[in-house]
């Protein structure tokens, strides 16, 4: 579009002038724009001195042109900015209602189907319960548990799960082995009864066996290594030195019952510090600080009681040897010997 500017003519008369370009050389040429005339341009260029008309008419008409159609142009794009929301306004209410009813159609035949499969299984369920015989069913259940209690008291192998549990199996295997004296049986149950590193001695008399075992308490409970102990009085390490004598007293005897055993002495040791009497360390030593039997007797009184735990096992108890009366137990060392 040609360049325009407004100027002043001597006669007070304001008229346009524009740039325009040669046809020949592309030359700007600055020319007013009169009402109503044709002017006749010669082009400046030395080179070129084309001359070429320029109607001042047709341009001004060409321009009031351009300046009508620019401002129809935004009365249409002004008119679609105002009508286009209303009228996209009432498409988008209708088409969201649209939605919605499909919507809730499909919420609905779900909700539908859901009922009837409801009804189905509960319908379903209720034939299988009528189809239930409780009787032959309490039966099959009683069968069913008595076959495992009879499993479990004839110690099948397929219920052991525990290193305890196959232990006390390979326990029972031992005592019914016909090519063994009583006294390895005895020994070999003692063995595998006691914790590990323990001391078992079987010794034979007239009146039966004797099985005698000290085991140490850090194999059968942690924070006991060496003359260290968890406990933080001399009550709390001799309740759970009783039952542990008592656990191993219960599968010794579990095993050993029937091999006319004539007392069964299950001793406990525990590093101490040992003192002189000028309260000077002298060594560590791990000592026996308790100790129990249990004699004929009491072995058949345990024999026919069949709910062995450690509350009858402990209340059948002859204490040989209690050291408690002469530990102290100190924060630093552990457990201290007095005596």
């Amino acid at each position: 579009m040609p360049y325009q500017d407004k100027k002043e003519t001597l006669n007070n008369e304001k008229v346009y002038e524009v740039v325009i370009s040669c046809t020949e050389c592309g030359q700007k040429l600055r020319l007013p724009v009169y009402e109503d005339k044709k002017l006749r341009v010669t082009c400046p260029n030395p080179k070129c001195k084309k001359v070429f008309s320029f109607d001042c008419k047709k341009y001004r008409a060409r321009q009031k042109l351009i300046l009508l159609g620019t401002i129809i142009v935004c009365f249409i794009i002004l008119s679609a900015v105002i009508i286009a929301p209303i009228f996209l306004l009432d498409k988008g209410s209708v088409f969201i209602t649209k939605v919605q009813n499909e919507y809730e159609s499909q919420f609905e035949k779900i909700q539908d189907e859901f009922t009837r499969e409801k009804i189905s299984i509960k319908e379903s369920n209720d034939n299988e319960i009528k189809k239930i015989d409780v009787v032959a069913l309490k039966t099959q259940a009683t069968e069913h548990y008595e076959k495992i209690w009879e499993d479990r008291k004839s110690y099948s192998s397929k219920y052991a799960i525990t290193p305890r549990e196959k232990a006390q199996l390979e326990m029972l295997a031992l005592s019914k082995d016909k090519t063994k004296t009583i006294e390895d049986i005895i020994r070999g149950i003692a063995i595998k009864a006691a914790p590990d590193n323990s001391t078992v001695n079987v010794l034979s008399s007239a009146s039966g066996y004797s099985l005698d075992i000290d085991f140490d308490m850090s194999e059968l409970s942690s924070g006991e290594k060496g003359t260290r102990t968890k406990h933080d009085s001399i009550d709390f390490l001799k309740k759970e030195v009783i039952r542990l004598v008592s656990k191993v007293t219960n599968d010794v005897f579990e095993f050993c019952q029937n091999m006319d055993l004539e007392s069964i002495s299950i001793g406990c040791r525990h590093y101490v510090r040992q003192y002189n009497e000028e309260n000077i360390h002298i060594e560590d030593i791990n000592l026996i600080i308790y100790k129990i039997c249990l004699d004929k007797k009491d072995l058949g009184e345990l024999k026919d009681n069949p709910f062995l735990d450690i509350y009858f096992t402990t209340k059948y108890f002859t204490v040989e040897i209690d050291d408690f009366p002469n530990l102290e137990i100190s924060d630093y060392f552990g457990v201290n010997y007095e005596k």
